[in-house]
């Protein structure tokens, strides 16, 4: 402990030190990260999309398009783009404070054409072994590399939550997290290592930091662990002091709270930017100083031109600090209002019954959800059945494929899971039971490529006979069918379920998309909006996604947690306090 109390002085020592070098070196980073990496990447994808001749990319047309040889050439230069950027921003940092460690006097210029003789290697085969240590480092690297970058880089939920379904997924994700994990911990140091020694190859670097994981790992991650909980810490504590006044405004003087509102916000802003640039260069001093060993303090005195950069600086944050002031007042007073967003219990409220089973319906309705999602497949008989996997051995425990099933015999058969148990259900009861409880229903339809030719007027039938065709919602992840069926049933709300889409949807003939909550943006929300389509976004489990879909006010959330989501909505109004708007705002750190 008293080895990593020095290590952490040190850090601490050098970043005050050398703090307007810090300054420059981060402003510059930030500053070319969103003038140019970001636009650029949109533009790539743009040029992409017109050469190929696509409007936008889905799941269906995804493979002929990465095909496409201009996309695979764009591809390797956008990632190729990517990789330099982390390369020279944490070749930076970690050069910094190799020098600063040593005493050593340093150039902004000679750090730079150090860096660039190593560029050589990334027109090699072994850019490969960046690539993969970059990939296995990105739970790390959300917090150490560009936040736009890395923050929104995740497995989708809907894979994860697929997996968590069964044992056999819970025990194939936890080993293959596990390996991952274990191989990006001990490879962390390569980057560190490669840039800091000239005439090492990325693929010596990786042995290198793999080598020394044997003796020195426990130790740098016990360390960064410390900075990064302090780091935490920290940012809590700026938040509750900073949204006090707030708090207290809004209750004892209620018109001041707007301004108040947006001025504490961005005051948070910049401050958590500071802090997560901060914690960047606390991690590359501690690397730095684990991996070579130098616990001493450097002797360095303060450049006597401070006074007259700190009044630039201040002038700066100032002017950033007014911008970012009127920007969020005037956000913050568009949010005051009431959300109409329908909350869409996925698959029944399956927290308290087995999935798409009237009992899930039954708890669907009592916990107040809107729509009730479901998923329908044909029989062998050409009747309806509600159920989602393909085969039974998941919730029933049987092999079986519902396809090739009666409608009779499926629904003698019954389902288990979490502890609670029920039958399978045909569509006209599920029907039924909803026209019983009051509450629509948003039909999936599953095709597994062997239904009747007669599949989409049966449904229409059955839904005509039930009198819901005017209420109730269909949707399937096949555009085909799903064009046909709104042309068979024009009054019918139709949909098309999007696993992933990039692009521009205004040329869609459905009623309404459902879409992975991965690639909604602000673009696509106000597109549809303006072409009068609806946006479902799914599957919403987390309190900050609710919180962030219900507050742009799309359509429909699709979530297991419709009560949750309830909440959320009903808290959403116009007589919200404002502290609440801004902790939501702050949804990139919490």
């Amino acid at each position: 402990m008293h080895k990593a109390g020095q290590i952490i002085r040190l850090a601490i020592y050098n970043i005050y030190m050398y703090r307007i070098d810090y300054i420059q070196v981060f402003a510059l980073i930030r500053l070319f990260q969103f003038l140019l990496i970001v636009p650029v990447t949109t533009v790539v994808f743009k040029l992409m999309l017109r050469v190929t001749g696509y409007t936008h990319i889905t799941e269906e047309n995804i493979q002929s398009f990465l095909a496409h040889p201009f996309v695979i050439g764009m591809i390797l230069i956008w990632v190729m783009v990517v990789l330099l950027f982390i390369y020279y921003e944490m070749g930076f940092l970690f050069l910094m404070a190799f020098n600063q460690q040593r005493g050593i006097r340093y150039r902004f210029l000679t750090i730079w054409q150090q860096l660039n003789r190593k560029v050589v290697y990334f027109y090699s085969v072994q850019v490969i072994y960046l690539i993969v240590y970059i990939a296995l480092l990105l739970p790390l690297a959300s917090f150490m590399l560009p936040l736009t970058l890395t923050q929104a880089i995740a497995i989708p939920h809907f894979m994860t939550d697929e997996l968590m379904l069964s044992r056999s997924g819970k025990l194939l994700y936890a080993a293959i997290a596990s390996v991952l994990g274990i191989i990006g911990v001990r490879s962390i140091l390569t980057l560190p290592i490669f840039t800091i020694q000239p005439r090492i190859s990325i693929r010596q670097s990786f042995v290198q930091s793999w080598r020394f994981s044997r003796r020195g790992l426990f130790e740098l991650l016990v360390l960064l662990a410390m900075i990064l909980t302090s780091h935490l810490l920290l940012l809590v504590g700026i938040t509750v002091v900073s949204t006090l006044p707030l708090f207290i405004l809004e209750r004892v003087w209620p018109s001041t709270a707007l301004l108040t509102a947006g001025m504490t916000l961005a005051f948070l802003e910049i401050a958590f930017v500071v802090l997560f640039s901060l914690l960047q260069a606390m991690f590359s001093q501690v690397m730095v100083a684990i991996t070579y060993n130098t616990p001493l303090i450097s002797k360095t005195k303060i450049s006597p031109n401070l006074k007259k950069r700190y009044k630039r600086l201040s002038i700066l944050v100032c002017i950033v600090f007014i911008v970012l002031s009127v920007i969020n007042i005037n956000s913050l007073e568009k949010s005051v209002y009431a959300p109409d967003t329908k909350i869409i219990a996925h698959r029944g409220y399956t927290a308290e019954a087995v999935e798409n089973t009237i009992g899930g319906l039954v708890r669907a309705a009592a916990a107040g959800a809107d729509l009730v999602e479901l998923d329908i497949q044909q029989t062998e008989d050409g009747e309806f059945v509600v159920f989602h996997d393909r085969t039974l051995r998941r919730l029933a425990g049987k092999n079986g494929v519902v396809t090739n099933m009666t409608l009779s015999e499926l629904k003698t058969i019954s389902v288990h899971s979490d502890g609670y148990s029920d039958k399978i259900s045909s569509l006209d009861d599920f029907i039924e039971m909803a026209k019983a409880l009051d509450v629509a229903l948003l039909i999936e339809l599953k095709v597994q490529g062997n239904e009747s030719e007669d599949l989409l007027p049966s449904l229409v039938k059955k839904l005509k006979d039930h009198q819901v065709l005017d209420t109730y919602y269909v949707q399937s992840a096949s555009s085909q069918l799903m064009t046909q069926l709104k042309k068979l049933a024009p009054n019918l709300r139709v949909g098309i379920v999007y696993a992933l889409t990039v692009g521009s949807m205004s040329d869609a003939t459905v009623d309404f998309i459902a879409l992975e909550e991965s690639w909604v943006s602000d673009n696509l929300i106000a597109e549809l909006q303006q072409s009068n389509m609806d946006l479902f976004v799914w599957t919403l489990n987390k309190d900050r996604s609710l919180q962030e879909f219900i507050g742009k006010n799309v359509a429909g959330v699709i979530t297991d947690h419709p009560d949750i989501a309830l909440d959320i909505r009903t808290k959403q109004s116009e007589h919200q306090y404002f502290l609440q708007r801004v902790l939501h705002r702050l949804q990139f750190v919490f």
